[in-house]
């Protein structure tokens, strides 16, 4: 099952380690049939707000990206506007999932979540996409 990330699922994860969204990265970065993967226009946003929060250090940001970076990572789509969404700054984040023929987006975002499915991807937020690996709650 190949996962794609959206920047709220890793901002999360990586501003509060004890979460339920760095204990989803966790398990999918370790689990041999799950692939994680993301975009570069998430790469790129989540550079941006991890470097606006005071609390995570510049060295421990440039390791993060250097770690994402070693996972498989979509190049910005050429075409996003095949895309509808609500939020129009959505639109690249899809598409990237899209074409990484993600099984699964997970995000937070609600103009992503009211989707569902789009074009076989299913669109998840961090939670039920724990229960339905983990069985946990």
């Amino acid at each position: 099952m190949k996962i794609f990330f959206d920047t709220n699922v890793l901002v999360s994860a990586f501003t509060s380690r004890q979460g339920l969204c760095f204990k989803l990265f966790a398990e999918v970065i370790r689990t041999p049939f799950l692939g994680f993967v993301t975009g570069e226009v998430v790469i790129t946003e989540l550079e941006r707000v991890l470097t606006r929060q005071s609390k995570v250090s510049t060295q421990d940001i440039q390791e993060l990206l250097h770690l994402l970076r070693q996972e498989e990572i979509i190049r910005l789509p050429t075409d996003p506007k095949t895309v509808f969404v609500r939020d129009p700054d959505d639109a690249l984040v899809l598409a990237s999932a899209l074409s990484a023929n993600a099984d699964v987006l997970v995000t937070g975002d609600d103009d992503l979540l009211v989707l569902g499915n789009t074009a076989g991807v299913k669109i998840m937020n961090p939670r039920a996409l724990w229960e339905l690996l983990t069985g946990e709650k």
